[in-house]
């Protein structure tokens, strides 16, 4: 390998060819591109405490989004940091909770979530199948997707579509809440990710304007 000489070097010893020389993330990459001209698979990344990742910088671009509501969730879909707004119109989510545990678990998801099962719960399925495929040893995704399975018929039956979603940034949905006194309201959804994290996802829901979400 220091010579530049071609080889066919397996994952696990690039791995601890990284673990020895105390590579980091970046220099890790790298490494496997140089070595085998692909990047590590995301499995293998070590798994990280994600609420150590919520910091006061990300806190606050959450607050600059006001008054649109955002919020910070981990790859298991638990909320780690959010704003204002988004306590203003899910109050559940000051709990720390989950949010597809939310959605399927809950009555007042499938009330508040307008067209509940093609917009929403189909998509967060085709979400955790996603994030399944990517990180298969995540102890948390495969908590969540017993839980979800187990709690919810309905999550059953569209399981088995075998649909795969990797991110709703874009998508027009609409929402009931008891903050906008039962009104429709439809939001673009706008999925972001740090660039120094592929384990946390920042979400921001754009009220649109009526014209604007006909149109």
């Amino acid at each position: 390998m220091e010579r530049g000489n071609e080889a066919n070097y397996s994952a696990d010893f690039l791995d601890r060819l990284s673990s020895v020389l105390q590579l980091s993330r970046a220099e890790r990459r790298a490494l496997y591109l140089r070595a085998i001209g692909r990047p590590p698979a995301l499995a293998a990344v070590p798994e990280v405490g994600s609420v150590a990742e919520m910091d006061e910088v990300l806190q606050q671009f959450l607050d600059n989004q006001s008054p649109n509501p955002a919020y910070v969730s981990d790859l298991a879909w638990n909320v780690i940091g959010h704003n204002e707004p988004l306590r203003e119109w899910f109050p559940w989510a000051a709990h720390q909770a989950n949010l597809v545990r939310w959605a399927f678990l809950n009555q007042e998801a499938r009330e508040q979530l307008v067209n509940w099962r093609e917009d929403w719960a189909r998509p967060y399925l085709g979400q955790i199948r996603y994030a399944r495929a990517h990180y298969p040893e995540s102890e948390a995704l495969l908590r969540l997707e017993r839980d979800i399975l187990a709690g919810s018929p309905d999550a059953q039956e569209m399981w088995g579509r075998r649909e795969v979603y990797e991110h709703p940034d874009g998508d027009l949905r609409r929402l009931r809440l008891p903050y906008h006194r039962g009104q429709e309201v439809p939001v673009r959804i706008i999925a972001l990710r740090p660039m120094r994290s592929d384990r946390i996802r920042v979400i921001v829901l754009m009220e649109v304007a009526g014209d604007a979400a006909s149109g």
